[in-house]
């Protein structure tokens, strides 16, 4: 049939097969999530830069964990809800566009634009954590064995004597951790699916054996004793006074706002967000998952948000405390930079709780070597599920028209958008780039990643990354919410048959009151509070918080979306009907 005699459109079939299972995409939610969870679940705790305290029984960091977990119950609900009558790839973009009235497809495409960016930047934070989880593994060893070779691990992947992983020591560390990345990602669909679940599993098991261990063999008199053996005299009163000093302990917490724009709740709820961030992401791949999509993904989903929930809780506090609750927050805030010297950063490493059990165990450092193992696999293991969930979003895209029909092309070897998987690869590869060179201080936008460190200054960092990913992806955590309140109403032909309908505009009300003030207290509130300081710095604040990367993104996210719109016009394509079907299957 030539191109008269049809709709000019969209294709006419994804090329998507239907192979994935259940179990596949449980696992492929857990690993998505899971990152530096397992060794590092309480070094996030202070990120958000808010005092870790005991309340009750649990810490304020436990009862958020909790609290965010059970909002994110009306998350799955939702997915699972639009997903039965919508299961095509693409998740929250294919909804919000086809759902939200005259600007869907506009928000539809921002929205996933910004969170493609997010997870990029992520994968630049998850390949430095695969790096430092190596380091990890020899100073392990190194304190195991007296090995000087081990030992010297923080020198692995560095430049020069700086102990960052940059310069062209970690580009090249880096290429190889994306490189496995490829060899993983650029299999058919089911082999990756059958690599990522057992690894999951493999993964699983070293959490595991970290809390049987840790809880039996943790002794906080004998940390004390030996850590200054391994940190080059740094003690436990230093790290505990250190916190202090940075109001990072304390012995209350009000989870009541302090002012219109200030309420340390929802920071911790956002640096939550960021821990959880992929336990849904089953709902992008839908178009492949087989069987009961309700059932499938509602189990999916549910059941990689209970081990989210409990991996950042209990697990996440149970071993600090062990160890002395305030000694580790101020070793997680050094690792932060909330703390500088004295007294440093102790063993040049994150306190990750395979390390910890090497300075309180050291005779035990097979087991924390197996442990760490584990650890190191799941920052890596993050990394391929993301580039799989960021292809099925630009195939959605392709098939809008919103991205050159090319990108989106399915290979039949694969099963898989080959073409939208090798261009998040290439993306992955500029931004570690950036993150090893000053490229931006060498073209003069230095000041867009300014550094107190020379060996840093004008490359992207860790903490500037994560609040990257934070920020940019407000409207995939915002935009579910506004779909489930509208979805009845504007478009009952899609939804009528969709679970929990009658009670869906409810249950998006809630979540959407919920994801908006925590953008609010946690996005917009900071900024305007460290803006209309007396003595603010705005343009430093703005970069190194990574609010100015955000904007850039999203700047040139509407001149993309608006270049495609007049080349789609001009072309003659029926964009308005289009937005009114569902992606072909």
């Amino acid at each position: 049939m030539g191109v008269a005699g049809r709709t000019l459109f969209t294709r006419q079939s994804s090329g998507l097969v239907r192979e994935v299972s259940v179990v596949n995409a449980l696992f492929f939610n857990t690993a998505a999530f899971i990152g530096g969870t397992l060794g590092g679940a309480y070094g996030i705790a202070v990120l958000a830069g808010v005092p870790v305290v005991v309340v009750g029984l649990v810490t304020n960091w436990s009862v958020v964990a909790f609290v965010v977990g059970a909002f994110c119950v009306l998350l799955a609900m939702i997915f699972a809800s639009l997903t039965t009558v919508m299961p095509r790839s693409g998740g929250d973009y294919v909804f919000t566009s086809r759902i939200v009235p005259r600007i869907g497809p506009f928000l539809g495409w921002l929205e996933s634009w910004m969170l493609a960016f997010a997870s990029i930047a992520l994968l630049q934070f998850e390949t430095a954590l695969t790096l430092r989880g190596i380091q990890m593994e020899g100073r392990i060893i190194g304190i195991g064995t007296g090995s000087d070779f081990f030992n010297n691990a923080n020198s692995w992947f560095t430049e020069g004597s700086s102990g960052d992983i940059t310069g062209v020591p970690g580009m090249i560390a880096g290429l190889v951790v994306i490189a496995l990345v490829a060899f993983v990602v650029l299999r058919p669909t089911r082999t990756f699916h059958r690599i990522v679940t057992w690894l999951t599993v493999i993964g699983i098991g070293g959490w595991i054996l970290m809390a049987v261990f840790g809880l039996l063999t943790f002794d906080a008199g004998t940390f004390a004793a030996n850590l200054p053996k391994y940190s080059s005299g740094i003690t436990v009163d230093q790290l505990a006074q250190a916190a202090t000093e940075a109001n990072l302990t304390g012995t209350s917490f009000d989870f009541g706002p302090v002012d219109a724009t200030t309420w340390p709740f929802f920071l911790l709820a956002s640096a939550m967000l960021f821990q959880f961030i992929g336990f849904q992401y089953s709902a992008y791949i839908s178009g492949e998952v087989r069987g009961n999509i309700t059932r499938g993904i509602l189990v999916a989903v549910l059941g990689a948000l209970v081990l989210a929930v409990l991996m950042n809780s209990i697990y996440a506090e149970m071993l600090p405390r062990r160890l002395g609750l305030d000694p580790q927050t101020g070793w997680a805030g050094a690792f932060w930079g909330y703390v500088g010297n004295p007294p440093g950063l102790p063993l040049g490493q994150p306190n990750y709780f395979q390390l910890l059990g090497a300075v309180a165990r050291p005779e035990l450092w097979p087991i924390w070597t197996l442990v760490g193992a584990a650890s190191t696999l799941f920052p890596f293991l993050l990394m391929p599920v993301y580039v799989i969930f960021i292809s099925r979003m630009a195939l959605a895209w392709s098939l809008d028209r919103q991205v050159p029909e090319w990108l989106g092309a399915v290979s039949e070897r694969l099963r898989a958008p080959a073409n939208a998987i090798v261009a998040t690869l290439a993306m992955a590869v500029i931004f570690l780039l950036f993150s090893n060179f000053a490229i931006l201080k060498a073209v003069g936008l230095g000041y867009l990643a300014s550094n107190a460190d020379p060996a840093l200054d004008g490359k992207l960092n860790l903490v500037a990354s994560a609040w990257f990913t934070i920020l940019a992806s407000s409207l995939s955590w915002i935009m579910p919410g506004v779909n489930a309140v509208l979805a009845r109403f504007t478009r009952p032909d899609l939804v009528k048959n969709a679970p929990w309908i009658r009670a869906l505009p409810w249950i998006g009300l809630v979540w959407l009151l919920f994801a908006v003030a925590l953008y609010w207290f946690a996005g917009l509130g900071p900024i305007i509070s460290n803006l209309t300081k007396p003595e603010a710095d705005p343009l430093t604040y703005l970069n190194g918080s990574g609010v100015t990367f955000v904007g850039i993104v999203l700047v040139i996210g509407v001149v993309w979306y608006a270049i495609k719109a007049f080349l789609n016009r001009r072309a003659g394509i029926e964009t308005e009907l289009m937005y009114q079907m569902l992606p072909p299957d």
